[in-house]
């Protein structure tokens, strides 16, 4: 438990596995000077009544947090994180963390959570995990807003809005996503790659340069997408030779103001309503 309801962390530390970190409704955890918590603990976070609040200072940063080789389940409810960086060098040298927040090798649920003005490559990032994220809003984010490693579960009721890369991007996973909005992302909405299998339903969003991209072995399915001032919408290809050919599926889609609806290399396929689509390019 914190001693206080505010607590400020100043330098980088470690919890050892055993216990279970409980952060109360209200209290506030601020991390400066890039501080950064690793925790082989899982963390209980909030609840219905009152914002927890784990951030950085405006003027002085935070790195963030990592759970990591937890069999416990960690659940993170009405939080907000702010003004984190992620990881320093000599850390992120020893372990590879990308994410302001990171789970790997566990289980977390996470619910009415806010991630605004992350500057680390990821807000967030699930490696190896089995996830639920529900309720939630990403805001300014300097890069990636999600990043989905190797894991499985489910995404839910998110917003997107101004990421300056990619909204969410897969590798290895096999995650359902519905009920979600995007809006002014710098790349791509939903990046999937390296073998995963995504299920997509009820998607809204606008201005994007790319949609959804299937790459190198994976399988897309999307029912229920309504899409506007997105440039690309959908696009299949491979982008690594050791993987295969994208695939995509599309069935009941909405799109206004693009530049060119769908585009694939040679071998992949883009399916629009049991029908073989996509625009073939060599310069993909």
């Amino acid at each position: 438990f914190l001693k206080k309801n505010e607590v400020i962390i100043d330098k980088d530390f470690y919890i050892p596995g055993g216990y279970r970190v409980i952060i109360k409704p209200g209290q506030k955890i601020y991390l400066i000077n890039n501080a950064f918590i690793i925790s082989n603990s899982p963390w209980s976070i909030g609840d219905n009544e009152g914002e927890v609040i784990i951030s950085g200072k405006e003027d002085n940063f935070g790195g963030g947090l990592l759970i990591t080789d937890s069999k416990e389940k960690s659940l993170i409810n009405n939080t907000k994180f702010s003004y984190l960086a992620g990881a320093k060098k000599h850390i992120s040298s020893q372990f590879i963390i990308f994410g302001s927040v990171n789970f790997n090798q566990t289980q977390v649920e996470l619910n009415n959570v806010i991630f605004d003005k992350i500057y680390s490559e990821d807000a967030i990032n699930f490696f190896r995990s089995s996830i639920k994220l529900k309720n939630a809003i990403f805001s300014e984010n300097f890069s990636d807003a999600i990043d989905v490693d190797f894991s499985d579960g489910q995404i839910e009721q998110v917003n997107f809005i101004n990421i300056g890369n990619d909204a969410i991007d897969f590798s290895g996973s096999n995650i359902k996503i519905k009920d979600v909005f995007f809006e002014n992302i710098g790349d791509k909405l939903i990046s999937v790659g390296e073998n995963s299998n995504i299920k997509i339903s009820n998607i809204k969003a606008k201005k994007s340069h790319i949609g959804i991209a299937s790459k190198d072995g994976s399988i897309v399915n999307i029912k229920n997408i309504d899409l506007n001032y997105v440039n690309i919408p959908f696009a299949a290809y491979q982008k690594k030779h050791e993987y295969g050919f994208g695939e995509m599926n599309l069935e009941n889609f909405s799109l206004k103001n693009f530049y060119t609806k769908w585009i694939t290399d040679n071998n992949s396929k883009i399916i629009a309503n049991g029908k073989n689509v996509g625009k073939k390019t060599k310069d993909i």
